[in-house]
C-alpha cells in the first residue's frame, strides 16, 4: 500500500510541475516578450554588421559570402517574419487583459502565444550564438573560386586607360554583342584583351570567361577543344563525338546554360562562331559577349562587330614612360647622357609598345655610353622610310636581337620560329634539337647535362630580353615557353636574311603550300617545320633539297623516298601515324638528332649507318616485329641521349632476354650519357641494377607490368640512389613489392627526383621513401588498393622538409588511404591538389598557413570535401575558395 502511495505522490508532483510550467507561458508572457525584443535587437545589430562586411567584400568582385553565413542570414530573415507576427499578437493579448490588466481574457490563446514566444527566444539565442561563433572562429566571406581562365598575369600597362574604358562601356551596353579590337602587330591588343579578361573575372563573377587563341592558321578542332575544356566537357563525352558538327552541338548545349564572354585573340579572317558551337550574341538578345583582336580592320566587319576600336600607338610621353620602366631606374641614373639617349631611342620606337618593351629590356643594365650611342645609331638607321610597316617594326625589334651575347644565343632564338604561332614549346624538346645541330657545342666535348643547363640559361636570357614569353612552368620537367607572333615573324625575317623572298626557313603554311616546281626555294631552304594538330597533311619533299639541315614534321602521313638526297640533314623529327620509306633514313650519314613517333613500325637495318647520331627519341606502338635490331644500337657509337617510350620494342613479345641484351648493348656505347627507358622484365631490371654505368646515365625510368617479379623496395631505392641524374620515375603494375624497414634508412639519396608516378601497385601500403626526394614537384598515385598512408610519421625527421618542393599532387582511386601525412605540412610550393576515389581520406595535412599564396586548386567530389575533418577550424574557410568540384573541371587534366 505504501508503494502505491509513493507512486501517486510522484504522479501528483509531476502533474503539478507540468501545470506550473504550462501556466508560466501565460504568467510570464509580457516579460518574455520584452526579453525576446531585447535579444532580437542584439541579433539585428549583429546581422547589420555582418551584412555591411559582406557588402564591402563582395563589391571587390573577389569575395563571396560563405554558405554557412548565407544560411544564417536566411534563418534570421524567416525568424524576423515570425517575430513581426508575435509582436502584433502580443500587443493584442496584453491589451485584452481583464482584472486591471492582470488576467488574460482567453487563457488558451495566451498559452499558445506564450509557448510560441518561448520557442522563438530559444531560436534567437541559437542565432546569436551562431553569429558570435561565425565572427570569432570563421570567416563570413571567402575568395571566389577560380574560373577556368581566371586572372592572367599582366605587367603594369601604360597608355591604355582611355581605350579600355571605351571597350568596357561597350561590354556593358545592352545592344552590343561582338566587339573588335584592331591594330598593328605589337601595339598591345592582346595586353588590352588580358586586361579586359582580368576585370571580367573580378567584376562579373556570374560570367564564364573563355580565352581562345585563334592564330593565322586557325584549327577549328583546337579552338573547340579549348572552349569545351573551359565549359567543363570531359574527355569521355568529347571522345564520343565523331565529327566537328557533333562537337559544335555539344558546346552549344553547354553554353546555352551559362552566361559567358568569349575572348578570341589573334583573328586573321572571319571565324564562323556557329561552327565552333558559339551562339551569335544578337540572336540571344545580347546575353553573351564576344571580343576579338585582329591586325586587319576589315575582319571586324566580317565578324559582324557592333563596335570596333583601333588600338593606337602610344603618345610620346607614354612611350617614354614605358621605355624608362623597362630600362630601369638604376641604369637611367647611372649617367646624365643615358637619359637623353633613352629619350631619343624611345622616340625612334614610334610609340609601338612591343618595340619599346623589347628595346628597353635590351638596354637594361647597360651603363656604357659607347654602347648606348652605338645602339641609338643602329636604331635610327632603321628603314622607317620604307612603305612596309612590318619591316620598319622588325628593324626596331632587331636591336634586342643584335644585343644578344653571342651567335649561339642568336641561332637558338631563330630556331624558336620553327614552331607555330602561340605554340607552347617544351624547353627540353628544343634543347635536344640545339644539341643535335651542334648549336650549343660543335665538338661535343661538353657533357650533355652541362649542355642542357646551358640551353636553359639561354632560354632564361631570351625571356629577360622579352624575345620569349614565360608559360606557367613551376614543374621543371615540363618547363615551357612561347614566342610572341610578332617576334616570331621578326625571327623568320632575320632567318631569311631580312628578305622575305629568300626562304631559308619554311614554317607551317608556307611549307605545306610550297609547290614542287619551285626549284629555287627547295635549293636554298635550310629548315622546314610542319607542326600541325588534327589536320590532314602529307609531306613528300622533292629531290632538290641540298641545303636542308632540319626537317620537323608532325602530321598524318609522310613519305621519305627522296630524303636520301637531303645530304646535309642533321635534325629529323617525324611524328605521324604512318611513315613510309623509313629505310631511306639510313642514307643520312650526317644526321645527329632523330625523333620517331608512330603507331606501327619495323626498324630497318639501315639505321645502323647513322654513325653521327647523338640524340635518338623513339615513341612507338609496335608489334612483335618492331624489335630494335641490336646491331643498330651497337653501331650508334656517337650516341649521347637515348629515349625509348615503347616497352614492346624492347621485350620482343614473350622473349624476356631481348630487353637484357638491349641494355647490354646500350651499356657498351662509349659516349652514352642520358637514358630514358621503361623496363618490363625481371632480366632487364636485374641488368639495370647491376650496371653502375646505366644507373649513372638514367634520367627517366619506368618499371611496368612486372607482375610475377618480386621487387624489394630497399634494393630498388638503393639503385635509384645511385642514379644521380634521375628526374622522372614511374612504377606501374608491380604486384609483388616487398616493404620492410627501409623507410628509416637515411642513406637513400633521391635529391634529383622531380616527378613520381605510381599506379596499380597493390601491395604498397605507403611511399614514405619520398621524404628523401626534396626536389619532388609532381606526384601521382593511382589504383593502389592497399595504400593506407603516403608518408608515415617519423619523429626523427624534420617534417618541414617533406614535400617542400611539391607543386602538384594527384591521388586517384586509393580506397584505403587514410592520410597523406598525419600532421599538417607547410607545402610552400603546392599549387594543385586532385583527389578522387579516396573515400577513407578524412583529413588533409593543411593548416591555414599551408601553401600560402600558391595553392590555386583543390579538386574532388563535393561530398568528400564537405565531410572532411579539420584540426584547424579556420583552415576549411581559408581553402574553401580553392575547391572546385570534380564535375566542374575537365576530367582529362
Amino acid at each position: 500500500m505504501e508503494k502505491v502511495g509513493d507512486i501517486i505522490w510522484d504522479i501528483t508532483k509531476y502533474l503539478c510541475g507540468r501545470a506550473k510550467h504550462e501556466a508560466d507561458f501565460i504568467c510570464d508572457l509580457e516579460e518574455n516578450l520584452q526579453s525576446l525584443e531585447a535579444k532580437w535587437n542584439v541579433l539585428e545589430a549583429m546581422k547589420k554588421d555582418a551584412e555591411a562586411k559582406i557588402k564591402a567584400d563582395e563589391e571587390t568582385g573577389e569575395m563571396q559570402r560563405t554558405n554557412e553565413v548565407n544560411l544564417w542570414l536566411k534563418r534570421i530573415q524567416n525568424t524576423e517574419e515570425e517575430i513581426k507576427e508575435i509582436r502584433v499578437q502580443g500587443a493584442q493579448e496584453i491589451q485584452n487583459k481583464c482584472l486591471s490588466k492582470c488576467c488574460p481574457k482567453n487563457c488558451k490563446s495566451s498559452h499558445k502565444l506564450g509557448k510560441k514566444v518561448a520557442k522563438m527566444i530559444r531560436e534567437v539565442d541559437d542565432l546569436n550564438t551562431q553569429g558570435q561563433r561565425l565572427g570569432k572562429y570563421y570567416q563570413i566571406t571567402h575568395k571566389l573560386p577560380h574560373k577556368p581562365i581566371g586572372q592572367i598575369p599582366l605587367d603594369e600597362t601604360v597608355g591604355q586607360d582611355f581605350i579600355f574604358d571605351k571597350v568596357w562601356n561597350s561590354i556593358e551596353a545592352n545592344e552590343v554583342g561582338v566587339i573588335g579590337l584592331y591594330g598593328t602587330g605589337g601595339v598591345g591588343k592582346t595586353t588590352l584583351l588580358k586586361k579586359i579578361n582580368n576585370k571580367l573575372v573580378k567584376r562579373r563573377p556570374d560570367f564564364l570567361v573563355i580565352w581562345v587563341v585563334v592564330s593565322k592558321e586557325p584549327d577549328l578542332d583546337r579552338i573547340m577543344d579549348n572552349i569545351r575544356k573551359s565549359v567543363g566537357i570531359g574527355d569521355g563525352d568529347w571522345g564520343s563525338c565523331y565529327n566537328q558538327e557533333q562537337k559544335s552541338s555539344m558546346i552549344l548545349d553547354a553554353l546555352k546554360k551559362k552566361k559567358f564572354v568569349l575572348l578570341l585573340d589573334d583573328v586573321w579572317e572571319r571565324l564562323n562562331l556557329s561552327s565552333v558551337g558559339v551562339p551569335y550574341p544578337k540572336d540571344t538578345e545580347f546575353e553573351y559577349k564576344v571580343l576579338f583582336t585582329t591586325r586587319l580592320k576589315d575582319v571586324c566587319a566580317k565578324m559582324k562587330a557592333q563596335k570596333s576600336f583601333e588600338v593606337e600607338f602610344l603618345k610620346e610621353e607614354e612611350a617614354l614612360e614605358l621605355f624608362l620602366e623597362k630600362v630601369g631606374e638604376e641604369t637611367i641614373n647611372s649617367h646624365p647622357r643615358i637619359k637623353v639617349l633613352a629619350k631619343e631611342m624611345a622616340t625612334e620606337c614610334k610609340g609601338l609598345p612591343l618595340a619599346l618593351i623589347v628595346v628597353g629590356s635590351a638596354m637594361a643594365g647597360v651603363q656604357s655610353i659607347d654602347a648606348w650611342e652605338g645602339s641609338k645609331t643602329r636604331l635610327t638607321s632603321s628603314p622607317w622610310t620604307t612603305s612596309d610597316l612590318e619591316t620598319k617594326v622588325f628593324s626596331i625589334l632587331k636591336l634586342s636581337y643584335d644585343r644578344l651575347p653571342n651567335d649561339t644565343h642568336k641561332k637558338c632564338f631563330l630556331y624558336c620560329a620553327l614552331y607555330p604561332e602561340d605554340y607552347v614549346i617544351r624547353a627540353n624538346d628544343i634543347i635536344d634539337k640545339w644539341i643535335g645541330e651542334g648549336l650549343l657545342c660543335k665538338d661535343m666535348t661538353t657533357s650533355v647535362h652541362d649542355l642542357r643547363n646551358d640551353g636553359h640559361s639561354i632560354i632564361t636570357k631570351l625571356k629577360l630580353c622579352c624575345l620569349l614569353e614565360s608559360v606557367e612552368d613551376d614543374i621543371v620537367v615540363s618547363r615551357s615557353f612561347k614566342i610572341h607572333d610578332m617576334i616570331r615573324d621578326m625571327a623568320l625575317w632575320l632567318a631569311c636574311e631580312q628578305d622575305k623572298r629568300i626562304k631559308k626557313f619554311l614554317a607551317q603554311g608556307e611549307a605545306i603550300t610550297l609547290f614542287h616546281d619551285d626549284v629555287e626555294t627547295w635549293k636554298i631552304v635550310e629548315r622546314i617545320s610542319i607542326i600541325t594538330a588534327g589536320r590532314e597533311t602529307w609531306l613528300e619533299p622533292p629531290i632538290t633539297c641540298p641545303n636542308l639541315v632540319a626537317l620537323l614534321f608532325r602530321g598524318n602521313r609522310i613519305g621519305l623516298k627522296n630524303i636520301k638526297y637531303m645530304s646535309k640533314l642533321k635534325v629529323l623529327e617525324l611524328n605521324a601515324p604512318n611513315v613510309h620509306g623509313l629505310e631511306e633514313i639510313g642514307g643520312l650519314v650526317l644526321l645527329e638528332y632523330l625523333s620517331l613517333s608512330s603507331l606501327e613500325f619495323q626498324y630497318p637495318q639501315e639505321l645502323k649507318n647513322l654513325k653521327n647520331l647523338k640524340v635518338l627519341n623513339l615513341s612507338l606502338i609496335v608489334n612483335d616485329n618492331g624489335i630494335i635490331p641490336l646491331e643498330v644500337i651497337s653501331s650508334l657509337q656517337q650516341l649521347r641521349v637515348l629515349r625509348v617510350h615503347c616497352g614492346a620494342a624492347l621485350v620482343g613479345g614473350k622473349d624476356s632476354k631481348v630487353e637484357e641484351e638491349f641494355l647490354k648493348e646500350v651499356e657498351c656505347l662509349p659516349k652514352i650519357e642520358e637514358l630514358n627507358v621503361e623496363m618490363t622484365t625481371k632480366n632487364g631490371v636485374n641488368n639495370l641494377f647491376d650496371s653502375n654505368k646505366l644507373q649513372s646515365c638514367m634520367c627517366a625510368l619506368r618499371l611496368l607490368r612486372l607482375r610475377d617479379t618480386i621487387i624489394e623496395m630497399h634494393l630498388l631505392l638503393a639503385s635509384i640512389s645511385k642514379m644521380k641524374h634521375l628526374r622522372q620515375f614511374a612504377m606501374g603494375g608491380l604486384r609483388r613489392v616487398v616493404e620492410d624497414s627501409y623507410i628509416y634508412d637515411t642513406t637513400y639519396s633521391l635529391t634529383t627526383l622531380q616527378s613520381v608516378s605510381i599506379s596499380s601497385c597493390h601491395s604498397l601500403t605507403h611511399v614514405t621513401w619520398l621524404k628523401y626526394a626534396p626536389s619532388l614537384q609532381l606526384l601521382v598515385i593511382a589504383y593502389c588498393n592497399s595504400m593506407e598512408q603516403v608518408i608515415k610519421e617519423d619523429e626523427n625527421v624534420d617534417s618541414s622538409s617533406i614535400f617542400s618542393s611539391l607543386v602538384s599532387l594527384t591521388l586517384y582511386e586509393v580506397p584505403k588511404l587514410e592520410n597523406i601525412h598525419k600532421t599538417a605540412l607547410s607545402f610552400p610550393s603546392l599549387k594543385s591538389i586532385r583527389i578522387y576515389g579516396c573515400s577513407n581520406l578524412k583529413k588533409l595535412p593543411l593548416h591555414s598557413n599551408s601553401a600560402e599564396h600558391k595553392l590555386a586548386l583543390i579538386n574532388g567530389k563535393k561530398d568528400w570535401w564537405n565531410n572532411l575533418e579539420w584540426d584547424d577550424p579556420t583552415a576549411k574557410n581559408h581553402f574553401q575558395s580553392k575547391f572546385q568540384p570534380r564535375e566542374m573541371l575537365n576530367t582529362g587534366e
